[in-house]
């Protein structure tokens, strides 16, 4: 027989409550986010448990996790504290007229060549529509995304479980430039530069497991070439620029990004793009809405203009 949660007392204080213990696995630390103190979040957790029959969290070495049972309903919990803010702003909207607020998140390629002038027609067309850009890698949008915090991203789902909780038009590969100094000794060169011949020089890349830096490897490992001995780590794409132009070291980055900075002059903290016999894309990224999602008519104004900045040749 079916659990009727909403018969048995089941409410949003409830539901916000299982929501934020999945993502900070502690009472006390999800009391202190929702505002409320850790005997009555404990009294709700307690009062979930006896609503769904089941324990919907144990104790670990670091907190609290979620049974199984839990997981399952704060998915649920989460997606509908999602419906019921995205309302609040489809009421706002239509009491307004074509006014809003839109987040999305971008990888960087897609961010420069689609997300700006999109924006440009958007600031022209709905000036309105207030619109923040959060740039940042596939695996730190993506939880963004599931948890309600974007409207729609442009990035790679990640596998797993993920996949069967994102709904995703896949648009294109991000191709890859290799960036270093004006003046740098690879840049003077009158032909395509060898993958063997840029790993004599250090190189710039983000941490292990990072979508840019396992392309490269599986780049470097197909052409039997081994990785630079030399590389320093960062996820800061402003220290990746600073050490490029202060040093010899060469940086991969999407093309995109590495025309927008690259100069043909001379000046001493410029960037030129080397001309290689390899060239690289990071894998196929998508315009991902979390599944059932329906946005509200401001953000769908937004991916609609975006798609279609994607669309044009």
């Amino acid at each position: 027989m079916t659990i009727d949660l909403l018969r048995k007392g089941l409410k949003i204080s409830h539901l916000r409550l299982i929501s934020t213990l999945e993502r900070l696995g502690s009472v006390s630390a999800a009391a202190d986010h929702l505002g409320v103190s850790q005997p009555a979040a404990s009294r709700l957790a307690a009062e979930i448990e006896r609503i769904a029959g089941t324990p919907i969290h144990e104790r670990t070495g670091r907190g609290i996790g979620l049974t199984q049972a839990g997981r399952l309903l704060a998915r649920r919990a989460a997606r509908i504290l999602n419906e019921i803010a995205d309302a609040g702003r489809e009421i706002q909207e239509a009491r307004e007229g074509t006014v809003g607020y839109v987040r999305l998140g971008s990888v960087t390629g897609p961010s420069i060549d689609f997300v700006v002038p999109a924006m440009r027609q958007l600031r022209l067309s709905y000036p309105a529509i207030s619109i923040e850009v959060v740039v940042a890698a596939s695996d730190v949008l993506l939880p963004q995304l599931l948890d309600g915090g974007l409207d729609f991203a442009m990035c790679r789902t990640t596998g797993g479980a993920a996949n069967a909780t994102v709904e995703a038009i896949p648009l294109g590969d991000e191709p890859l430039s290799f960036v270093v100094r004006t003046g740098h000794p690879l840049a003077r060169s009158k032909a395509p530069v060898a993958l063997d011949v840029m790993a004599a020089f250090d190189w710039i890349l983000p941490p292990p497991g990072a979508i840019l830096r396992s392309t490269v490897e599986r780049e470097f490992a197909a052409k039997g070439v081994t990785m630079p001995r030399q590389i320093q780590t960062t996820t800061s794409f402003l220290f990746t620029l600073a050490a490029v132009r202060q040093t010899n070291a060469i940086a991969p980055i999407a093309s995109a990004v590495a025309r927008s900075f690259a100069s043909g002059d001379d000046g001493a903290n410029a960037l030129s793009i080397l001309e290689t016999e390899t060239s690289m894309a990071v894998e196929t990224w998508s315009l991902l809405t979390r599944r059932g999602q329906e946005l509200t008519p401001s953000a769908q104004i937004v991916h609609d203009q975006i798609l279609s900045a994607v669309k044009q040749p």
